[in-house]
């Protein structure tokens, strides 16, 4: 009787335990999916902004903004904070 009662125990133990499990792991599962989509969206925005430098006013534009150039015409003051 007392080893039916502890096998009784150790299976409902081992079935919570299980249970537990894959809850954990399910929320695991939504988690990196979440994760996914957002690394597809920013994946997809930078490819968008590297079509955008890839025609000559998207060089220019970044030439401009992160190079700071200028034009044959232009002149570059910088001004400091």
């Amino acid at each position: 009787m007392a080893i039916m009662l502890l096998a009784i125990w150790y299976v409902g133990r081992s079935v919570l335990y299980s249970v537990q499990r894959q809850v954990f792991l399910h929320n695991q599962a939504i988690a990196l999916k979440v994760g996914h989509a957002q690394s597809e969206q920013v994946n997809r925005e930078l490819r968008e902004g590297l079509t955008s430098y890839r025609s000559s006013s998207g060089l220019e534009r970044l030439a401009r903004e992160r190079l700071n150039l200028a034009g044959a015409d232009e002149v570059v003051i910088r001004i400091g904070k």
